[in-house]
């Protein structure tokens, strides 16, 4: 049973993989990347393949470290939106 448990884990991480490639924003691209090379990840560890688990370890950090630049650039983005002063408050009122 925990063969076929990690076999699923291995064919559902190998179709996200390849199913990123058809992903045209960054963003979402990255993210299915992300997961799957977790559960690739996940499937060489159990069966013991080390080259498997680096090289998914490696895309695995790549992409979470471009994914964390992202969240931080809205989160800048969104700060500074919220800081601008409207153009309204910016006009005088004749009087």
């Amino acid at each position: 049973m925990e063969h076929i448990l990690f076999d699923i884990i291995s064919w559902v991480g190998l179709t996200i993989c390849i199913g990123a490639f058809f992903v045209k924003d960054v963003f979402w691209l990255r993210l299915t990347t992300l997961i799957g090379c977790s559960l690739l990840f996940v499937y060489y560890s159990h069966i013991d393949i080390p080259q498997g688990v680096i090289s998914n370890l490696l895309v695995l950090l790549i992409n979470a470290y471009y994914l964390l630049r992202f969240a931080k650039a809205r989160r800048a983005e969104k700060i500074a939106k919220d800081l601008t002063i409207p153009a309204s408050a910016l006009t005088v009122q004749a009087k």
